[in-house]
């Protein structure tokens, strides 16, 4: 027996996880969410030692797993997102941190109302995109947005946030002003976009590079995900991240008045990712 089957028989030998009745489930060690049909990793079936976890068995930890969302997934969602909305920004902005709030519940995030100024952070990078700093005093926090010019027009996207951040502060009861402010930091400067052959998952962070260690796993996974530009992969790779990862993003385009069409916007995205077919399934997963 050699010894990947070693390795096989004993992870076949280890509890089961439970099924969610909600399909929504979540990883305790790569911090990812799925929506899924039974507990078993769709990205590295049958060598995860993990299950992932039924929300309903064990609730998620700080909203702070949920930035990876904005940090290190594909762009695509925000950067529709900044082409469609293009007025009632502030009231718009107060819909989409409603929007999180409820999907932090629907996910059993009961300690996001706990944290607040993690709530906040983890909001804002979801939704922008941006990694984030923050600068705090005894009177203000201020939300310092890097390269967000990449992804957004910054006028817009801070009016946007400032009807957001005047709504959590309120909900979320805290007592210092909430400010927002930008830096870049990439400057003119490409983001790096990458495949892992292995797990099948997008990324896009940073500088580019020819290949970088996966951020998500990044002291435990043994393959190193590699520029589009120097991988082959087909398009179903991508329908399926977009088809089991929440529907955050659906819930921010679902909340945007009197959106044009993004066919034409989404269809550009793809070809940057190097996809020409299933714009319409990843277009289902949008809104």
């Amino acid at each position: 027996m050699n010894r990947m089957q070693m390795i096989r028989n004993k992870i076949d030998s280890l509890p089961q996880g439970s099924n969610s009745p909600s399909n929504h489930y979540w990883c305790v060690t790569c911090k990812k969410f799925f929506v899924l049909d039974k507990p078993e990793c769709p990205y590295m079936t049958g060598m995860c030692v993990n299950t992932p976890i039924a929300v309903e068995n064990l609730a998620p930890e700080s909203t702070e797993a949920l930035e990876k969302f904005g940090l290190f997934y594909p762009k695509i969602p925000q950067r529709i997102l900044s082409s469609i909305i293009t007025g009632d920004f502030g009231e718009t902005g107060r819909k989409l941190a409603k929007a999180y709030l409820d999907f932090t519940d629907e996910w059993k995030f009961s300690i996001a109302r706990q944290q607040p100024l993690q709530t906040v952070k983890s909001f804002i990078i979801v939704l922008t995109g941006c990694e984030t700093a923050q600068r705090i005093n005894r009177e203000s926090i201020t939300f310092v947005l890097m390269d967000a010019g990449k992804i957004w027009q910054k006028d817009n996207i801070k009016t946007v946030l400032e009807g957001s951040l005047a709504y959590l502060r309120k909900v979320l009861n805290i007592k210092q002003e909430l400010n927002i402010d930008f830096i870049d930091i990439l400057g003119e400067r490409e983001v790096g976009k990458y495949y892992c052959a292995k797990c099948g998952m997008f990324f896009e962070f940073g500088l580019r590079r020819e290949e970088v260690t996966c951020p998500l796993m990044a002291q435990k996974c043994m393959f190193d995900p590699q520029h589009i530009e120097k991988v082959k992969y087909t398009s179903d790779k991508l329908v399926k991240q977009f088809e089991i990862t929440p529907d955050i993003y659906k819930r921010f385009i679902s909340c945007v008045d009197n959106r044009k069409d993004f066919t034409g916007e989404l269809r550009s995205l793809l070809k940057e990712w190097k996809i020409n077919s299933n714009q319409e399934k990843i277009k289902a997963t949008l809104e």
